[in-house]
């Protein structure tokens, strides 16, 4: 039997090779165009990437990388890693490569590097590797959908016939937005932000620290890198102020027809929460069909989005975390703590 192994990738020399792999197994994304973006441009450092090879070194036949990210578990800021762009060839995608690419991720947390990595399997396929390694997932993360207009799904149903009961429709939901959607908090004034995070979007972060809470950090620096420098998306951001303090803020991306929130943080956010998403369903309701947000079940803005008219649609992915065994951070972990996860925390 021809013998597979995992080495680390050299990306000073080995980037064409590598790009290869993921163009060919996950054609989705222009891997070559948001490589320095994401490899070289992360303020948190360069990740560590790995090759599975069959035979020879130079026959590769899978990679995965493993991103650091800045997490704020409980009150302590941590060094974390998430797992990304994992990819193996079809001729290969069997149990055994995969193993062997999970557990490379696993190294740099055994060796203290950082406190704890996640992965986010979009699929029960891509949980096989942790139910070998008994791992299960900490959280799930699930998508809510608000309905903006019901154009397309009337046209997919009733062809010709559905102008009518599609006006009807979107007029009935604009007055049910329009009754829910109302600020319940005076001062706040929302408005969008074009230019660069500055120190207040750090000083923010650094003020939302809860005791049993993990999530991702949000620094100027992070915000930055993540909404303005992304070469692959376009992003919008909303402010709430009271007298020009920030409170909150939420950040956006539409494609054709669906607005998909991203971001949604602040302090006051059940509150806050209320009047930005009143101002992104005013600015989206034209021509987009509904509003989107993914959430894992213990978000705090789960209640909002439910009382605003948001639904339960889909699961969307599971997050399965590893600590190194006995440690502090493992402890914690298996404390079941709240994963208060969004789309922010799902870099893709």
């Amino acid at each position: 039997m021809t013998k597979i192994s995992v080495r680390p990738v050299d990306h000073c020399c080995e980037t064409k090779e590598f790009l290869g792999i993921l163009q060919a197994n996950l054609p989705d994304l222009f891997h070559a165009r948001r490589f320095d973006w994401l490899y070289r441009g992360n303020p948190d450092g360069p990740p560590w990437s790995w090759f599975v090879w069959e035979g020879m070194p130079d026959h590769v036949v899978g990679v995965t990388s493993l991103f650091p990210r800045s997490m704020w578990v409980g009150e302590k800021l941590e060094r974390c890693g998430q797992v990304g762009d994992f990819a193996i060839s079809a001729s290969h995608r069997s149990l055994g490569p995969a193993l062997l690419l999970q557990r490379a991720t696993f190294c740099p947390v055994d060796r203290e590097e950082l406190a704890f990595c996640y992965d986010c399997p979009p699929h029960e396929a891509g949980m096989s590797t942790f139910r070998r390694l008994g791992i299960r997932p900490n959280c799930e993360i699930n998508r809510y959908a608000l309905p903006l207009r019901v154009d397309r799904l009337m046209r997919k149903r009733l062809g010709a016939a559905s102008a009518i009961p599609a006006a009807t429709t979107n007029l009935l939901l604009r007055l049910h937005r329009r009754s829910v959607l109302k600020s319940r908090m005076s001062g706040l004034e929302v408005s969008a932000h074009t230019g660069a995070f500055g120190e207040e979007f750090s000083q923010l972060d650094a003020s939302v620290k809860k005791t049993d809470v993990i999530r991702g950090r949000r620094t100027a620096a992070l915000l930055n890198w993540r909404y303005r420098e992304d070469p692959l998306h376009q992003y919008q951001v909303l402010t709430a102020r009271r007298r020009g303090e920030l409170v909150a803020f939420a950040i956006v991306c539409a494609t054709s027809e669906v607005v998909t929130i991203v971001d949604l943080f602040g302090s006051e956010l059940q509150e806050a929460a209320i009047i930005l998403l009143a101002a992104i369903v005013e600015y989206f309701k034209g021509a987009w069909q509904s509003v989107e947000a993914y959430l894992a079940p213990e978000n705090e803005l789960i209640g909002t989005l439910l009382k605003t008219g948001f639904r339960l649609r889909s699961r969307s992915a599971q997050v399965v975390a590893y600590a190194r065994p006995q440690s502090e951070m493992a402890g914690f972990l298996q404390g079941s703590p709240i994963w208060a996860f969004s789309q922010a925390e799902l870099l893709s």
